[in-house]
């Protein structure tokens, strides 16, 4: 009895082979990735299309170009858990990225009130939190209630949850096709539709205004 004790704790007896019922029945790493890119893309970026389609003059409001832009910021975070969507980073690649979409929420929201120009470049929201006065307009209630029901929320199930371990042959097939269809389809829409914006959370266009520019 010891020896089959000691072999239900062991790491073989959680393998894909021998996977405990919890185990079979916990999500896929490629849904959470999905799920985390698209809450990003959707709720974690509310203020910039309730500006886009709510608060635009009349008929200027263009449903088309909000959903190329939601899409663009959906692959770009797609992109980027892709990049860290391994074992042992995923979770705080999405812990990350949730907060980071929940603080350029909160710093749109507070821009789309005052009638400044929203940002949603991470370039323009680590300006914005460069300033120390913006750090008072954070502590609003809005912010707080953006900052649980975006970011803190979801990453509690992030981490509560039991994500399924998968062969690492599995996972880094899985990683790269999700690099390569997403930044397909995002050079698709930056090329098809080029009236919108870039996307955001693209990571060589990150680099790129980082590092590319001249000293």
């Amino acid at each position: 009895m010891a020896n089959v004790k000691l072999f239900r704790v062991t790491e073989f007896a959680q393998s894909v082979f021998q996977s405990p019922v919890t185990h079979r029945t916990s999500p896929h790493p490629l849904w959470v990735i999905l799920a985390v890119a698209l809450w990003i893309g959707t709720v974690g970026h509310w203020p910039l299309w309730h500006t886009m389609l709510l608060q635009a003059d009349p008929g200027t409001a263009n449903p088309l170009l909000t959903l190329v832009l939601a899409a663009q910021v959906t692959l770009g975070a797609l992109l980027w858990l892709a990049l860290f969507g391994w074992r042992w980073s995923l979770k705080w690649a999405a812990t990350v990225l949730l907060f980071w979409a929940a603080l350029g929420a909160c710093a749109m929201w507070l821009q789309s009130a005052a009638g400044e120009a929203v940002a949603v470049s991470p370039g323009d929201l680590l300006q914005f939190l460069l300033k120390s006065e913006n750090w008072a307009r954070l502590q609003s209630w809005q912010c707080v209630a953006t900052l649980l029901g975006v970011a803190v929320a979801p990453a509690l199930l992030v981490w509560r949850g039991r994500i399924r371990r998968i062969p690492a042959l599995q996972r880094w097939v899985m990683v790269a096709l999700l690099l390569v269809a997403s930044y397909a389809l995002l050079t698709w829409l930056g090329g098809y539709f080029s009236h919108a914006l870039p996307s955001p959370l693209d990571p060589l266009a990150i680099l790129h205004r980082w590092f590319g520019q001249p000293s």
